[in-house]
């Protein structure tokens, strides 16, 4: 003997109120925008304030550059650069320097004077918006072309500067950069 037994598919009748079903369609609709304004604003912060790391020079470095100072000219023209974003000069530790200078220094190779000097390879950022001038103060260098002007943009996100009195006097103010390493491996 067989099983004769049929198997019917039974269908339930919608048990839910139309109210009910106007407030679980809004409920998944609400989740839905919380969650796409959620995935646009981890986005865009992402996007925003993530810096880049640029090696001056790239595969070249930060060294006496062959062809002189349009090497770096070049270098510089082919990046843009924000707030955030990094510097890292490479070099043999005892052979090159990275210092900042002014930008009349910069003009004339002046290195007796320098903002900063750096004798470590070293990962520089930037904290304001400006044309920044480094150059190498080992005799010769500058005038060989090792020297590098580079301007940063704001970033999307900096925040507008606040109107304020004067400004400080040189002797006290700092430079806008922030030693991200200062003892890096070339």
């Amino acid at each position: 003997m067989g099983s004769d037994k049929k198997y019917c598919q039974v269908a339930f009748p919608n048990t839910r109120t139309k109210e009910e079903e106007k407030m679980i369609k809004a409920m998944n609709f609400r989740n839905v925008m919380v969650l796409a304004i959620a995935v646009a604003t981890v986005a865009t912060m992402s996007h925003t304030t993530a810096a880049t790391e640029y090696v001056v020079g790239d595969d070249l470095g930060w060294t006496v550059p062959p062809g002189g100072a349009a090497y770096y000219v070049s270098w510089a023209a082919n990046h843009s650069f924000v707030l955030n974003d990094v510097l890292h000069f490479k070099f043999i530790e005892g052979e090159h320097t990275v210092a900042m200078v002014t930008k009349e220094n910069f003009e004339i190779c002046n290195t007796t004077n320098p903002i900063f000097e750096l004798q470590k390879p070293s990962i520089i950022g930037f904290t304001a918006s400006d044309t920044y001038y480094f150059t190498c103060t080992i005799a010769g260098h500058c005038a060989e072309g090792q020297k590098i002007a580079v301007y940063f943009a704001p970033s999307s996100n900096t925040p507008s500067p606040s109107p304020s009195g004067a400004p400080p006097t040189p002797a006290t103010s700092l430079p806008p950069v922030k030693f991200v390493e200062n003892q890096c491996q070339s």
